[in-house]
């Protein structure tokens, strides 16, 4: 970790998550009128995928707020098919959310949030 990044602990599926981010992205927060909403999805399809999706708002999902612009919220999902043709056509395969004991129980451990050439980036660690 980088002594210069700041962080912070959040709760998601009842587990801590160390949040840190750049200090590119604490200058970038610092400017907002609004928070920036983070949604980390874990994404099973034909294989399993990570992604980091940057919002305006939280799509109605509860979050974690690691800092007062800055929430997160874990959302796993599944593909409904595994075809070629249709991954091709939308980019990925269609999608439906996992609601389950057992994935209710994963959390990322760690958040890596940063903000280069003007776009927000991010990754995270099961």
């Amino acid at each position: 970790m980088n002594k210069d990044n700041s962080q912070a602990s959040v709760i998601i599926n009842g587990k801590n998550v160390l949040v840190e981010w750049t200090p590119a992205a604490d200058r970038e927060l610092a400017q907002r009128k609004t928070p920036l909403y983070v949604e980390l999805e874990l994404y099973f399809s034909c294989l399993v995928k990570k992604f980091v999706h940057f919002r305006e708002d939280s799509r109605g999902k509860p979050t974690a707020a690691a800092h007062s612009k800055l929430h997160l919220y874990f959302r796993p999902v599944t593909s409904t098919a595994c075809s070629f043709e249709v991954a091709e056509r939308l980019g990925r395969q269609p999608e439906i959310e996992i609601d389950s004991k057992a994935v209710r129980q994963i959390a990322p451990k760690r958040v890596s949030i940063d903000h280069v050439d003007g776009a927000w980036c991010g990754s995270f660690g099961l």
